[in-house]
């Protein structure tokens, strides 16, 4: 935590906008992410027993799968994220998705939101994928969303926006930098008693092909690489791109 000149102070990712989140997303469909990440895991030869949400955020799509499946585990490196699942179905780590701390596998591991753009280079990227190799079950897949420079450039000023929540203010500016590809999402949040903090998030929009290079230096492969909430192929020009790894 840091205290800039005008007393605003600067906290990591979610531990403020952990409290403005579900207003955040409130346009969220959620259902259709849910039923979307449950049609991916079909893809199996056999329905997955052991599950692992990483970046659950505050649990929406585990309040919705974790019925479906017998073990389901969410994951998040924000406690005040994980405070906020509501499920009781599924069991609730909280851990960097950089460093899996289990000593077991699960059949169907997926990650939502484009959380995965939040590893913002190339080599935590590739460490990130040895992780997910080590608790990954031999038949299992892991599935993940990712978002393209497309994305990034048709909605960066979609995301400028300001509000009130349960008492808390807050505006939210967005900056995509071409030139290092990292989308900013800059929080300034003000509580109802007075205190000012900023978060900062930094994504990095890589580019499509960096994934399929990084992915093949691993144990894993893509099976397959969709466009999001579809199955039609992705490519270079989607806005938003589903990867769908197996073992080798």
């Amino acid at each position: 935590m840091f205290e800039t000149e005008d007393s605003v102070m600067l906290e990591k990712p979610y531990k403020n906008v952990s409290f403005i989140y579900s207003h955040l997303m409130r346009s969220i469909d959620y259902v259709k992410w849910a039923n979307y990440i449950f049609e991916l895991s079909k893809e199996l030869k056999r329905k997955p027993k052991n599950i692992l949400e990483i970046a659950c955020g505050n649990g929406k799509i585990a309040e919705l799968l974790a019925k479906k499946f017998k073990n389901y585990t969410s994951c998040d490196y924000s406690l005040n994220m994980l405070k906020q699942v509501s499920s009781k179905r599924n069991s609730r780590v909280c851990a960097d998705m950089a460093a899996l701390p289990f000593n077991f596998t699960f059949d169907f591991i997926f990650s939502t939101f484009d959380s995965i753009n939040y590893i913002t280079n190339r080599t935590s990227l590739q460490n990130f994928f040895n992780e997910v190799a080590k608790c990954l079950s031999e038949d299992g897949s892991f599935t993940f969303d990712v978002s393209l420079e497309k994305n990034s450039l048709k909605y960066v000023r979609y995301l400028n926006r300001s509000g009130k929540f349960n008492g808390i203010k807050f505006s939210q500016k967005s900056n995509y930098n071409k030139k290092n590809r990292i989308h900013y999402n800059y929080f300034d949040i003000t509580f109802s008693n007075g205190t000012k903090v900023q978060e900062i998030h930094k994504q990095k929009i890589y580019h499509f092909n960096d994934y399929f290079d990084l992915i093949e230096n691993t144990s894993l492969y893509v099976s397959k690489c969709y466009d999001a909430f579809a199955f039609k192929q992705a490519t270079s020009d989607s806005e938003r791109a589903q990867f769908v790894l197996k073992r080798k």
